[in-house]
């Protein structure tokens, strides 16, 4: 017995002393491997901040850039899921971590092996005249994730077509609602080499081209003019053929025309392929919802607020205005209890949203009905329906005093049975202000609720 004892002991010790030994190893090989991610991503970053720096009209180089970049944010989300699990904060889902970053390791240090040439090329490429430093210490004042979409823009608006037998230039930009496309569209034209291209630029929506206010507009045009055109929604076919008729028959006028809409038709209307524009990957979304929600802070100090904000992130599914709403609250208040508070409230509101579309952005940045709770007069709790989101109308003099952060922060609602407040108010061009709207959700009627448990009732005994 004593001996049989001795063996299970020894090899009980045995097999942990394995496992011990295993565990010291992946852990140092975990390091070894996370220290060559740093390296890598300082590597990358540098090369994708000087080609951001200079005047590239290569197609192909652009898209060497657009990966380089998907790279760094695909690098620096994982140094940051890495740093919270190892204080216990969140776990990874599927496999182990060390696996994950030794297969983006591996990937990123492949783009790196293939980037010599990238590199050669980008130095015969001219640097750029670049705006003020202090424009970009702000994420939300300055454009982000769309640096490619805006070169491309920018190589349409100045190549030069006069060769061509095709007498008008047309560039379809293509993406879903409230995604970004009349932002990176105006962010092209305030580029200085388009200003100094055309002596005229005109920005028209759909409905203009039906009433005819552009041609009113368009009267005192002369030399080389850009008209932007954007159809909210569906495409007026009677309204752009009347637009393109009035145009060839303007003298002495050379233009070219960005289209901008959400349907696929919009692509049918070009004379060049299309700039598709879609949702931030998840890597490079939570770049930018960090450095909204976090501002100054180093989130490496604040690990309970990391991996809060990173759930939020993931929970908000890439919108914009959604990043910039929250962002700025969780700013704002800078404790784990109230961040806690907000990502319960995302979670709880997406469930009930899977009917209408799917995920929150749609119901955010669509007209879906969200539902919420707020604090109301007496500070009750009450519910209310969300939606509606539009954008005010340009040089609209009153807009609501009552903004959608200030009741995310506590403010108490107003004791009406339907109020509009201030979604967000852009800080970069075109400076857009969006309204949304509240309304007081009524209690079910006990009879319908009645009913409806009786109809479950029956179809369970059938």
């Amino acid at each position: 017995m004593e001996v049989l004892i001795s063996a299970v002991a020894s090899d009980l010790v045995s097999r942990f002393l394995s496992f011990l030994a295993h565990k010291i190893v992946s852990h140092t090989c975990e390091e070894d491997d996370r220290r060559r991610l740093e390296q890598v991503l300082l590597r990358m970053n540098t090369v994708v901040h000087e080609a951001e720096g200079r005047d590239i009209t290569n197609r192909g180089m652009l898209l060497q850039l657009k990966t380089l970049s998907e790279g760094v944010y695909l690098g620096y989300y994982m140094l940051d899921r890495l740093k919270v699990q190892s204080l216990g904060q969140e776990s990874f889902e599927g496999t182990g971590s060390t696996i994950k970053l030794k297969s983006v390791l591996e990937s990123l240090e492949a783009k790196i092996a293939d980037m010599r040439e990238f590199v050669i090329l980008l130095g015969s490429c001219p640097r750029l005249v670049r705006q003020p430093s202090s424009t970009y210490i702000y994420m939300d004042k300055c454009m982000f994730g769309r640096h490619i979409e805006k070169e491309q823009l920018v190589n349409f608006l100045l190549s030069d077509d006069s060769h061509d037998c095709i007498n008008i230039s047309i560039l379809p930009v293509i993406g879903p609602h409230i995604i970004g496309k009349t932002t990176v569209v105006r962010h092209a034209c305030k580029d200085e080499r388009v200003q100094d291209r055309f002596s005229h630029m005109f920005f028209f929506k759909g409905d203009d081209l039906q009433n005819g206010e552009f041609a009113v507009m368009c009267k005192a045009a002369s030399g080389k003019c850009l008209f932007v055109v954007d159809f909210s929604l569906y495409v007026d076919e009677a309204g752009w053929t009347n637009f393109q008729s009035y145009l060839q028959k303007l003298p002495g006028i050379a233009y070219k025309i960005v289209v901008i809409g959400r349907a696929e038709k919009i692509a049918e209307l070009g004379t060049t392929q299309p700039i598709r524009m879609k949702f931030l990957s998840q890597e490079e979304y939570w770049y930018y919802f960090k450095s909204i929600a976090f501002g100054s802070m180093d989130p490496d100090e604040h690990p309970k607020l990391a991996s809060l904000g990173m759930q939020l992130a993931t929970g908000l599914y890439g919108s914009f205005i959604a990043a910039n709403i929250i962002g700025g609250v969780l700013r704002a208040n800078p404790n784990a209890k109230f961040w806690y508070n907000i990502l319960l409230r995302v979670r709880e509101a997406a469930p009930k949203h899977r009917s209408f579309s799917g995920h929150t952005k749609d119901i955010l940045e669509r007209h879906f009905p969200k539902f919420t709770k707020l604090s109301s007069v007496g500070g009750q709790v009450q519910g209310y329906l969300v939606y509606g989101l539009r954008e005010a109308v340009p040089g609209q003099s009153e807009l609501p005093k009552l903004s959608w952060q200030e009741l995310l922060s506590g403010v108490e609602a107003p004791d009406e049975d339907k109020f509009d407040v201030v979604a967000w108010r852009s800080r970069i061009p075109p400076y857009s202000d969006y309204i949304i709207s509240f309304e007081k959700q009524k209690p079910r009627r006990k009879a319908g609720r009645m009913k409806h448990l009786a109809r479950r009732k029956n179809q369970h005994t059938c």
